[in-house]
């Protein structure tokens, strides 16, 4: 019985490796297979869509925790359980999944791991052993590896190489839908502007305004398509530019106060950000002048500062006047 029942167990052991290089092979697939679907489908968003730093950002994120999970759930878990890191299934388990296989094995292969565990002196051991013999004999047509057959994977791994397929087509029509797409992605806190029809250009030489001063942006925009309508955002809000000629705009700012963040819109794209910095207005802080009185009055030269009203005899002289 002990030379039977040691070749079932090593049979049933033989079939619990294959069982997890089976699970570990699907595993594989089945991870590459959905991360190169969700890889492509991110990817084709993002290259149209063109999504906020937020988006970008939880699309980063989810892939990467996504990616993990599977990896965790369908390849690692499987590998420590077939190099016995983690504790695969026991002998019951494997006696299960066979009898679920096999419908005529029925519950004969439970019944000889439980027989082979009674140790109650009650029972008479002669009719154990010849029972468990006896089922053994009956399990011994069976080849318990065929309880996983590999050609199962085939329909997982069709949808594999059908999805690799499509992303190997689109890489070949379009590469920079793979190129500069998930480069955006992982630079999520980067801002990127979605190409438009046609070009905006600033026409203003200098971006300087003197503080309370009026100012005027004037913007051209070149394309094979122009806008009839451009706006302009500033700090957030948008305000529509007088239209001069087509393809030419114009705002004019009646007071700059502070320094502006802008860039312009036609609702459906927008150009590069642009700031237009405050100079401080011109002013006097301090001036020094001096005075030089004609002989005739006897008085001698005076200096002054930062006097605004001054009364001088006939023919004075003054010079030396400085300003900061």
């Amino acid at each position: 019985m002990a030379k039977n029942f040691n070749i079932l167990v090593n049979k049933l052991n033989a079939f619990r490796i294959r069982y997890y290089t089976f699970l570990l092979l699907k595993g594989s697939i089945l991870t590459f297979f959905l991360l190169i679907i969700l890889f492509t489908l991110f990817s084709l968003l993002e290259y149209f869509v063109y999504f906020t730093t937020d988006v970008r950002k939880i699309l980063f994120y989810g892939f990467l925790i996504f990616g993990g999970m599977l990896s965790i759930r369908f390849i690692f878990i499987p590998l420590l359980k077939l190099l016995h890191i983690l504790k695969p299934i026991g002998i019951k388990e494997s006696s299960a999944i066979i009898q679920n296989h096999f419908a005529d094995i029925k519950d004969k292969l439970i019944n000889v791991i439980e027989l082979a565990e009674i140790k109650d002196p009650s029972y008479s051991s002669d009719i154990l052993l010849a029972s468990i013999d006896q089922k053994i004999n009956d399990l011994s047509i069976f080849d318990f590896n065929k309880a996983v057959e590999y050609k199962n994977l085939r329909h997982i791994l069709t949808y594999f190489i059908v999805s690799l397929l499509i992303t190997i087509t689109i890489f070949f029509v379009n590469r920079s839908v793979f190129t500069a797409a998930p480069q955006r992605i992982m630079h999520y806190n980067t801002n990127y502007v979605k190409p438009a029809p046609f070009d905006f250009h600033l026409n203003n030489a200098t971006l300087e305004a003197k503080k309370g001063d009026p100012y005027i942006i004037r913007l051209e925009c070149t394309g094979e398509e122009l806008p009839q309508v451009v706006y302009i955002n500033i700090e957030g809000h948008n305000y529509l530019m007088k239209s001069k000629s087509p393809g030419h705009f114009e705002f004019e700012m009646a007071s700059v106060i502070n320094p502006v963040t802008f860039y312009f819109t036609d609702l459906k794209y927008k150009s590069d950000q642009y700031k237009l910095q405050l100079l401080p207005k011109p002013g006097i802080n301090h001036f020094n002048v001096s005075v030089h009185p004609p002989d005739y009055t006897g008085l001698s030269d005076v200096r002054h500062s930062n006097v605004g009203d001054l009364q001088v005899p006939n023919g004075t002289r003054w010079n030396g006047i400085s300003v900061g």
